[in-house]
């Protein structure tokens, strides 16, 4: 675990890198560190964010706040500086699909005046980069994740460029976080069988699969019941078998995504092809967002008819596996309802490279 932290925080250049079991883990650090002895303390949260992220400001002993996030998954800043109150404690910014958030350099700016501490969550864009800079390097925190980035045993990472902090959120890790390797191997096979199931042509017996494999776990790690997306524990520390595979990603992730760019624009015309060639007219009503992402991670897509649900059907009898956005399939808070945040679950669709 030692090398993975030491090359993570040489390949972002920050003074520190922690490793904890999952992402939510590493956020949920970051926030105990900032809330402290400030219980109830407020923390914004973007409105288009997962489960997750509010549940870890809960844990941590916060209260989440949320402001908007716009249909082409940026921030206004008026719209983040309308929502800071004088409890604001700390910012949440996040990187969404591969893609770096273009003005987060103003939004962190934006907070700095106000003395808000902000943490990135760069959990879905890993390597990304701003205005030539690493995502990472714009907050005072900012968290990881190697499933988001490719198949890994859980795994997440917190960095810091401030030397005392990253000392602090250590040993708030060594107090707070517990061994879980057994929960950690279970997931990395079905993490494994999951990214199988992105791969053309794989999608249908690689999702049976997983079905399969995810009852028969189940019964082995009972966390795993239901949306294993959901199982990772927020206490859990980083076992090494996820630490190897993470450094693993890490020592490989130019190659990586110089891949995934080689493959993803002939992946993005094949599927709207063959779905096209089934639904007439499909290409009008079914568009690909030019703006493909610096890590190559994902292809996003924008359905302007019918139901979401059908999309995802209809690409799966093509053997290409498509997925909703989180407010799809995930409950919304009543802060975070939004004319935006509705189109966003009615038309985001997302295939996730491998």
């Amino acid at each position: 675990m030692e090398k993975l932290e030491a090359a993570f925080a040489e390949s972002l250049g920050v003074q520190g890198a922690v490793a904890t079991g999952y992402g939510r883990g590493a956020l949920w650090l970051a926030l105990q560190l900032v809330i402290g002895d400030r219980p109830g303390a407020e923390v914004l949260v973007p409105d288009f964010i997962c489960a997750q992220v509010p549940e870890a400001v809960r844990r941590a002993g916060g209260r989440a706040s949320f402001f908007p996030v716009q249909r082409d998954l940026t921030v206004r800043e008026q719209d983040l500086e309308a929502a800071i109150t004088r409890d604001t404690r700390a910012v949440v910014l996040a990187h969404y699909y591969g893609r770096g958030l273009t003005n987060i350099g103003r939004l962190a700016a934006l907070c700095r005046r106000r003395s808000i501490v902000v943490i990135e969550d760069c959990a879905l864009a890993l390597g990304a980069r701003v205005q030539g800079r690493l995502v990472g390097r714009f907050g005072d925190l900012a968290v990881f994740s190697f499933t988001k980035s490719d198949w890994c045993y859980g795994g997440g990472v917190l960095t810091t460029p401030v030397r005392d902090w990253a000392s602090r959120l250590r040993q708030l890790r060594a107090e707070k976080c517990r061994p879980a390797p057994r929960l950690a191997f279970c997931y990395g096979l079905l993490r494994r069988a999951d990214f199988a199931a992105n791969s053309p042509g794989r999608s249908r017996i690689a999702g049976w699969a997983g079905r399969w494999l995810e009852r028969g776990l189940s019964l082995l790690e009972p966390t795993l019941r239901g949306n294993f997306f959901d199982a990772g524990r927020f206490d859990a520390a980083m076992p090494e078998l996820a630490a190897r595979r993470a450094l693993h990603i890490l020592m490989h992730l130019d190659a990586t995504i110089a891949r995934r760019h080689a493959v993803q624009a002939s992946r993005a015309a094949e599927l709207l092809d063959r779905v096209c060639a089934i639904r007439p007219g499909g290409l009008a009503e079914l568009r690909l967002d030019p703006d493909l992402g610096e890590t190559g991670a994902f292809l996003l897509l924008q359905a302007n008819d019918g139901p979401p649900e059908g999309w995802l059907d209809l690409a799966d009898h093509v053997g290409h596996a498509l997925r909703l956005s989180w407010p799809a399939y995930q409950r919304a808070e009543p802060a975070e309802t939004s004319p935006e945040l509705k189109w966003l679950r009615d038309h985001l669709l997302i295939a996730e490279m491998t």
